[in-house]
């Protein structure tokens, strides 16, 4: 490995014991060997920093540090990129898996296209014991020329948001506003890479993300104060913030809207992908919504058939 590989897998490490050897292990079988791995420890009081040090010793291609204080997960993401030595990056979650082929597929998506700023793979969600609970179906690469245009045909990229575990161009994720302090800042991060160029969808199942059937777990969390409790410890505790997903949304709203604001992008640009984010984002929050209630409804009536059969 040289002293800067093409790419860095970054890993976010709070309380992860249980999940995190099999994340490594999938990182280190990656059939595109040109990596690194840096893993940033949130100060975790179960064995996670015990875990990452033992790989460290063993392949040098794994760098671990240990923060003096809880960052949170938004303030752990920035400490990693800032760590980061590669020419791409792709956030690494401690409980999730990658296909041997992964990350040779995506970096040959964006060799193959300058103009795309992230790839990502096809995507199976996993339970807690590998088992598949479904595939992540009419995911979409964004192809379109302009901020507007990618906006309005990216908004199929939040549904489950796999592009957030991507493969990232890191000068153009350094100049986003990286991952904030909220519930769904994923996808305000997606969208800010949208406005900034193309996303290649890699047309193959390599990525297996540990959810629950309705795709969405934050470390065991189900509801909106669990997650921030996970997430951003200090800030829940220190924050009177009212854990409804109407104020979650309007947090995702608002803090989108800036961030495309204050993006280095013309101001046309800006103005067209702000437009597009306004018009577009109500229909598909209630896509998104719908599909859920749809598949809880089928497993639900998969559950009763059982029992009676």
């Amino acid at each position: 490995m040289s002293d800067r590989p093409r790419v860095t897998l970054g890993i976010t490490a709070y309380n992860n014991e249980r999940y995190l050897p099999g994340a490594l292990d999938a990182a280190l079988a990656q059939e595109f060997a040109d990596f690194e791995v840096v893993a940033c420890d949130n100060r975790s009081t179960d064995a996670t920093w015990d875990i990452l040090q033992a790989y460290a010793a063993r392949d040098a291609r794994v760098r671990v540090f240990r923060n003096e204080s809880n960052l949170g997960e938004s303030g752990n993401y920035a400490r990693v990129v800032s760590l980061a030595r590669g020419e791409f990056f792709r956030l690494t979650s401690h409980d999730d898996l990658m296909a041997p082929a992964l990350l040779r597929r995506c970096v040959q998506a964006l060799d193959d296209n300058p103009a795309a700023v992230a790839s990502y793979p096809q995507s199976i969600v996993i339970d807690h014991t590998g088992q598949q609970l479904f595939a992540c179906t009419d995911e979409p690469a964004v192809r379109q020329a302009t901020p507007a245009a990618r906006i309005a045909g990216g908004m199929g990229l939040l549904r489950y948001s796999n592009a957030v575990f991507g493969l990232v161009r890191m000068d153009v994720l350094r100049r986003t506003r990286l991952h904030l302090a909220f519930g769904t800042a994923d996808r305000t991060l997606i969208l800010e890479l949208v406005a900034r160029g193309q996303i290649e969808l890699v047309p193959e199942y390599l990525f297996y993300r540990r959810g629950s059937r309705d795709g969405n777990d934050f470390g065991g969390a189900t509801n909106a104060r669990d997650r921030y409790a996970w997430l951003e410890p200090e800030l829940a505790t220190r924050r009177r913030l009212r854990f409804t997903g109407n104020n979650e949304q309007l947090r995702f709203y608002r803090e989108t809207i800036r961030s495309l604001a204050v993006s280095e992008l013309p101001l046309r640009g800006k103005a067209g992908a702000i437009a597009a984010f306004g018009m577009v984002w109500p229909a598909t929050e209630a896509r998104i919504r719908l599909g859920a209630l749809r598949r809880r409804r089928g497993w639900a009536r998969d559950a009763m058939t059982s029992k009676d059969t």
